[in-house]
């Protein structure tokens, strides 16, 4: 219904606008339409999706993850921080990224085997992957996956691991990453397995 009347409301504008064409009227009611585009999207945005914070989506983990003992939690992985900032590539075009800003307990991890419990995001083509992200959420697109970097492993097994839609249990030496302006990966498992 909103779109429809923003519709009518820009046919009553461009009539007017075939009377008389002055080009500062023009200026301001194109501020006047796109500032009534931008409030009809954002309001349709807000009835149909809700932004879940971090914290809030942390805490239902446990809704989709059954650690195994001596697992270790997602939550020392949420805590890292995520940096923004901007950089130009060899081409000169300006990109966007984040940096890691880990907390002491994930600083503690680093270089250690660790077990982690999470959803494969395949990366490669076939049934095995040898290289594929890990997350705490099972996946809901093929083509992103729908978590932050400090919420996403990047693990790279010994011997490709046959993908599955179920939560499996990873074993790998983890590696906190500084610095990856092309992914923005945080983590890496490497020389990793999957356990019962």
């Amino acid at each position: 219904m909103r779109l429809f009347i923003f519709g009518f409301f820009c046919l009553i504008l461009t009539s007017v606008n075939s009377l008389s064409f002055n080009i500062n009227d023009f200026k301001i009611e194109k501020k006047i339409y796109n500032s009534l585009l931008k409030n009809i999207v954002l309001d349709e945005m807000k009835d149909d999706y809700q932004i879940i914070e971090q914290d809030d989506l942390l805490l239902n983990v446990d809704d989709f993850i059954d650690m195994p003992e001596g697992g270790t939690s997602w939550q020392i992985f949420g805590e890292t921080g995520m940096i923004e900032y901007s950089y130009k590539d060899k081409k000169g075009y300006d990109w966007l990224g984040f940096r890691p800003e880990f907390k002491e307990k994930a600083k503690n991890l680093n270089e250690k085997e660790i077990l982690i419990q999470g959803y494969m995001f395949p990366l490669e083509q076939g049934e095995k992957q040898k290289s594929f992200l890990l997350s705490p959420f099972p996946l809901s697109c093929p083509y992103h996956p729908h978590v932050s970097s400090n919420l996403t492993i990047e693990v790279h097994a010994k011997d490709p691991i046959l993908f599955t839609y179920d939560a499996v249990n990873i074993k790998g030496k983890l590696e906190l990453v500084e610095e990856d302006n092309l992914y923005n990966i945080f983590f890496r498992l490497k020389n990793s397995k999957i356990v019962n």
